[in-house]
């Protein structure tokens, strides 16, 4: 792989995030009054949304493409804000009629030419602030690609349990404690799925061969066809650069972190505008 191949290959990538979640469980944090994305996190409150798009804008992305179906109209004129402050173009892909999922999502643009048949796609979780290094990521997709992987998933080490995880005596079985931080260290060969996942652009004719019976279809539970193909890039650590945003107690858990120096950046303002939620 010639050392600036990676740099091309991102020039030639699409990033979409997917942020048309319902989000029940966050209810108890918005109350129903805003989309989950723009919940205010972090010791210098801003919307999740900036928080999740900063590494690409901060890699010189100036195209977001934003997946949306519940509440969209706030999200887009949220989003135009940030177009008028900085100048970087959105474009929704909006879940009108019915829901599509992710991999239905990109097979209904592609269908549209929305999306471009021709471009690489990295997907990012709406409800998780990554603090990845594009180019390391894209260098190790295209080590994969040399070995035939298409696909490329960001996993990471540590996991979380969805309840306080019981920790006991091996011998008497008592227990010694609760460990309230519910953080799992996982075996070796099994990654939490951080929702960060890079297609290279020969994957696009497989999104666009679902069948629309099979929608609303998530690319996670799409098989073999997907994960015949896809290798895993396990080296993140939740909440050392990771933080899924899925509960009231993730909220509670990020909502004072100091996001900025997470991010090693002096003022989020410089990229993504004044703060105006």
């Amino acid at each position: 792989m010639v050392d600036s191949a990676w740099k091309t290959y991102l020039e030639n990538t699409e990033v979409i995030v997917h942020a048309g979640g319902l989000s029940e469980r966050w209810y108890p944090v918005t109350q129903g009054k805003i989309p989950k994305v723009l919940t205010r996190v972090g010791k210098k409150p801003r919307p999740m949304l900036d928080w999740t798009i900063l590494p690409y804008v901060k890699a010189g992305f100036k195209k977001i493409f934003i997946s949306l179906w519940h509440d969209p109209e706030k999200i887009m004129n949220y989003c135009r804000i940030i177009s008028e402050n900085t100048g970087i173009e959105f474009v929704f892909l909006i879940e009108w009629e019915k829901r599509l999922g992710r991999a239905g999502v990109l097979k209904h643009y592609l269908e549209k030419s929305v999306l471009d048949s021709n471009k690489n796609k990295i997907n990012v979780g709406g409800a998780d602030i990554v603090n990845i290094n594009l180019d390391a990521f894209a260098k190790f997709h295209l080590q994969g690609m040399e070995k035939g992987f298409l696909a490329t998933l960001f996993g990471s080490t540590v996991g979380m349990s969805q309840f306080d995880k019981i920790i006991a005596d091996s011998k008497t079985n008592h227990i010694v404690k609760m460990d309230i931080d519910r953080t799992i260290v996982l075996p070796g060969g099994e990654f939490a799925n951080m929702g960060t996942v890079f297609f290279d652009s020969k994957l696009n004719q497989t999104f666009l061969k679902i069948k629309d019976e099979r929608l609303p279809m998530d690319w996670e539970n799409m098989g073999q066809e997907l994960f015949g193909k896809a290798q895993c890039y396990g080296i993140g650590k939740l909440f050392e650069n990771w933080y899924p945003l899925k509960t009231p107690y993730d909220y509670k858990k990020v909502k004072d972190i100091d996001l900025e120096k997470w991010f090693g950046v002096d003022s989020v303002e410089k990229y993504l505008g004044p703060n105006s939620v």
